[in-house]
């Protein structure tokens, strides 16, 4: 049933695109303002539903804003389903009522948050310092609350209230953990870097909420030293919180059509070393190593290697060896990393454990 939580999960799917590349977004979304763009991901998961539960949508826009503004959404709806980039740019510029109603809806649905959560620092305060200036040309007594939000960056706060937990030595509280998961979702990535890197001082074993937005953030953040920060983390608690399900996750992630998904989830199997080292997972990352991105190609050759022993076979050498003819200089000097770690572990490899007979460790 639609409700406020489905409605603000479905802006996060709808902002996946933002990720990349924000301008080229929000010109294929047929806008030309940052404020129009947002406004149409805001109302596209109402006016979809709109269309398939009509109660349970108006309930939804009911229970955030009620008015002249909210009459003029639901009286419009099945329009602006077909039109909503043409027709609310227009109409927030000359209708005061709607941009009232647009206004709670991102701020009780955090719009403006989701969307600068997709974001590195330096696109983060583009968004922010665009909104603020597309603001300036409405009335000053409007967007009261949504000026609030962008007027305070913020994150600096948060980002040395985070940082002062290097005082607990590991041993944190509960409500220590709670502030590291908000950490992990934060809008500005040296706040979800920092939160990574303090959660992996973690003396105990994390609670799985935890864990999970833990791999959230290695897998789809969109900033490189926040997913670093984050995989490295998964390494540190390994031990704690390797489990069948969370191998099974990245296993799937390493299949995923977006080469930055493949390529992060590799990177997060080589910081889990040997615990990563299952024939399935084997398997999957030599073929990654021929995949057509080569971010991808180096993660997985060094994740192969980090494995360690496990992957010493043949199959897995063959792959490498070839990896090192790569185009890629990454690739290559991976690749060479990689069958270095493997001979290495192959020499130290107790004799009671010989190679399986199907499988000769050619190293």
């Amino acid at each position: 049933m639609f409700d406020q939580d489905e409605w603000r999960a479905r802006i996060a799917d709808q902002l996946s695109g933002f990720t990349r590349n924000p301008r080229q977004d929000i010109q294929l979304t047929g806008t030309t303002t940052v404020m129009g763009y947002l406004a149409v991901r805001a109302l596209e998961p109402f006016l979809a539903a709109f269309q398939q539960e009509p109660v349970a949508a108006v309930l939804a826009l009911a229970e955030i804003t009620r008015g002249p503004g909210a009459d003029l959404i639901v009286r419009r709806a099945s329009q602006m389903r077909y039109q909503v980039s043409v027709l609310i740019e227009r109409e927030m510029r000359t209708r005061a009522e709607l941009r009232a109603a647009i206004e709670q809806i991102f701020v009780t649905l955090n719009v403006v948050h989701l969307a600068r959560q997709r974001l590195n620092s330096t696109r983060d305060e583009w968004l922010r310092l665009t909104l603020l200036s597309e603001l300036d040309s409405y009335d000053p007594n409007e967007f009261a609350q949504l000026r609030r939000v962008l007027h305070d960056p913020g994150w600096q706060s948060r980002y040395e209230t985070i940082r002062s937990l290097r005082i607990r030595n590991g041993s944190y509280s509960a409500g220590d953990l709670v502030l590291l998961h908000d950490g992990l979702s934060d809008s500005a990535s040296h706040v979800r870097a920092a939160a990574a890197r303090m959660l992996g001082q973690f003396a105990g074993t994390p609670p799985p909420p935890l864990v999970k937005a833990l791999t959230r953030v290695a897998l789809y953040d969109c900033d490189l030293e926040t997913r670093f920060a984050a995989a490295r983390t998964l390494g540190a608690l390994r031990d704690r919180i390797a489990s069948p399900q969370l191998l099974d996750h990245l296993s799937l992630c390493l299949s995923d059509e977006d080469s930055f998904v493949r390529s992060a989830a590799a990177l997060a199997l080589g910081q889990l070393g040997e615990l990563a080292g299952t024939p399935a997972l084997i398997k999957r990352l030599t073929a990654l190593v021929a995949d057509h991105d080569p971010y991808a190609r180096e993660a997985a050759a060094r994740a192969l290697g980090r494995i360690g022993g496990a992957a010493a076979t043949a199959m897995v050498i063959e792959a490498l060896t070839k990896a090192m003819e790569d185009a890629d200089a990454n690739v290559h000097e991976a690749a060479i990393d990689a069958i270095t770690r493997l001979r290495k572990a192959r020499l130290t490899t107790p004799l009671s454990q010989p190679p399986t007979p199907s499988e000769p460790l050619s190293v």
